[in-house]
This record gives C-alpha cells, structure tokens and sequence, in this order.
C-alpha cells in the first residue's frame, strides 16, 4: 500500500474515533453523556458532551482511554507542562514590560504637565506691570522678571495658564473658589 495512502487512512481512523458520540466515564466514576474528543493533549483530552466541554487530566483518565486517545505519556505531560510555564511566565513579563513602560510614559506626561504649569505661571507682579483689555482678549505688559526684561502675556497663553492652573487645583480650592466667584 502507498505510504500516502496508508497515513490518510490511519488520519481517518483517529478522526472517526475521536469524533464519535458516546458515554464517557472517569476514574473517579464521574459520566460525560453523548461525548466526544475534540482535542489531545500530552496532559489530559478536551470533550464535548450533552452539557458543554470540559478538559479531563490524565489523572482521571483510565488507561484503556489513555491508549485508545494516544494521549498521557509522562514524559510529554512534563514536557507540554514545562513549555506551557515557560510561556505563560514569558507572558507575564512582557505584560510587567509594558506596565512599566506605560508607567514611564505616564511619568513623562506628568512631568511635561507640571513643566508647561511653571512655564505658565505669571512672575509675581512688578512695579510698572499694566494690565490692559483689547479686542484680542486680556493682555498683559509688565518690567520685571529676569534682570528687568519686559513680559508679555497674550490670550492664548493666558487661557492656558488658566487651564493649568484650575487642573492643579484640589477639589477643595475649586469649591472655594467657585463659592467666590458666586459671591462677586
């Protein structure tokens, strides 16, 4: 017989005997109704059977089962379970790497934050310091700062000083403040 020929049928023979609906018992005398194997694996079978699936280990499998399914050689379980480990920790530490780097990227978000906070904050006011409304919003002129330079703020960087600086707020000085602005 051609060897192609005689691994397609050894292939149908196992596809017909795992695809067949019957009875499964344990060991341990638990019964699966209307079962049948869906997948081997070195360290138990998976059914299907009237109640949904389920995994079975080798352990509560008999040994008629364990020869008639191929499955349950020792050497293999520990092997199948030791690359399973391996990928699972593999798992685990590329999910730690990524926290971590989200954890950094949080970090430099935080400090850009703070940064662009301090950048915004106005120089306490100086002696000459004009504050004057035009049609551009509020705009701000002031001697002061850096040895003596002049400071100009326009809108744009106002409402942005603002927006910092109501974030940093606690929820406290919002409140406060807002029971202020209601009293003005």
């Amino acid at each position: 017989m051609n060897p192609q020929k005689t691994i397609i049928a050894i292939l149908a023979a196992l596809s017909a005997s795992l695809a067949l609906a019957d009875d499964f018992k344990t060991i341990n005398g638990k019964e699966y109704k209307n079962a049948s194997v869906i997948h081997v694996e070195p360290d138990g079978i998976t059914i299907k059977f009237s109640g949904g699936s389920s995994k079975i280990p080798c352990e509560e499998i008999t040994k008629a089962d364990q020869q008639r399914f191929n499955c349950c050689d020792p050497q293999k379980a520990a092997a199948y379970a030791a690359e399973l480990a391996a990928s699972i920790q593999r798992t685990n530490q590329e999910i730690q790497e990524s926290n971590k780097r989200a954890e950094v990227e949080k970090q430099k978000v935080e400090a850009e934050k703070r940064k662009a906070l301090e950048v915004s904050r106005p120089a306490q006011p100086a002696e000459g310091v004009s504050r004057q409304n035009t049609a551009n919003g509020p705009h701000i002129v002031g001697v002061g700062g850096v040895d003596g330079l002049t400071v100009e703020m326009g809108d744009k960087h106002l409402q942005l000083h603002a927006a910092a600086m109501e974030e940093a707020q606690t929820p406290q000085e919002k409140a406060a403040r807002y029971a202020l602005n209601l009293k003005t």
